[in-house]
């Protein structure tokens, strides 16, 4: 709802100044971040976001926010890994003050294997935005990635604290507690995030997956049936049926539905070398050949 509401104000700037590049910039960064927060398709999202960063740096190519906008759709949707590097680097060289594109840099590092390099950057942006839970969250997931587990839920637990009502963080919490094989936990984390937001299809494929690793294989499947009884009325991400095949460890039917998010170009490919909850999957033709389909 913030996100839509966020667009709106932004199209109110753009009509009373259209020449206003960080207003472009601002559209860029909620379209792409709707992507993350709401359950649609990602190609036209993306193709708006670029669209409006490049309007952005056509008005004034000076502007650290434009060049970080554009950054991020070039990471994780067209999977352009030097350009997007390069756009987030001149980003944090026009302005190193500006927190996000710290933020957004770590998770480019992350996703190429350079987790002290990503912690730093991740570190940098909470000391220069210290009240973001999303930043502080964020920094949850980049330990992750590092398959630094400890430290990963203590940094989500940081952000619950700051933000008890965003689900995400939940749900990010459960994936960082099933790496330590702390089950219950992790199954009342996903739990949390699914009375926040019941309609998350993201909540149910990560509780899907913790009863499916921690042995409940028939409640893991009932929470597949909800979810491809909703797919039958509208769009799901075919992430949330990879997630909760790799818990059931159906590794073929994972791959099906990975090569469908390849398709859709959906960012969570993105960590395909880095995301612990891909180990299983390591090593088979398929797979290695996914990765090499993705440069990475």
């Amino acid at each position: 709802a913030g996100v839509a509401q966020a667009i709106r104000y932004f199209e109110q700037a753009i009509a009373e100044d259209p020449s206003f590049a960080q207003a472009y910039a601002g559209l860029s960064d909620s379209y792409s971040l709707e992507l993350d927060y709401r359950n649609v398709p990602v190609a036209e999202g993306f193709a708006l976001a670029k669209e409006y960063a490049r309007k952005a740096l056509a008005l004034d190519e000076t502007v650290a926010e434009t060049h970080a906008s554009l950054a991020w759709s070039l990471f994780v949707y067209d999977w352009s890994w030097e350009e997007s590097q390069r756009e987030f680097r001149r980003a944090i060289e026009l302005d190193p003050q500006y927190a996000t594109a710290h933020h957004w840099y770590g998770f480019w590092l992350a996703a190429h294997g350079r987790h002290g390099e990503a912690i730093m950057e991740g570190r940098t942006a909470a000391e220069l935005d210290p009240a973001s839970f999303s930043i502080r969250r964020s920094i949850g997931w980049l330990y992750y990635y590092a398959r630094r587990f400890e430290d990963a839920c203590a940094n989500v637990e940081r952000a619950i604290a700051m933000n008890p009502t965003a689900d995400e963080s939940y749900r990010v919490l459960a994936l960082c507690q099933s790496m330590l094989g702390r089950w219950s936990e992790a199954e009342q984390s996903s739990r949390e995030a699914m009375l926040l937001s019941v309609e998350g299809p993201y909540n149910r494929a990560t509780l899907a997956y913790v009863l499916a690793r921690s042995g409940q294989r028939a409640a893991a499947e009932r929470e597949l049936a909800e979810l491809e009884a909703r797919a039958q009325r509208g769009y799901v991400s075919p992430v949330s049926f990879a997630t909760v095949h790799l818990g059931l460890e159906n590794w073929d039917l994972a791959l099906d539905w990975m090569e469908r998010v390849y398709r859709e170009r959906r960012g969570w490919l993105a960590y395909l070398r880095v995301n612990p909850i891909m180990d299983g999957l390591r090593g088979r033709a398929r797979f290695e050949a996914l990765v090499r389909e993705m440069k990475l």
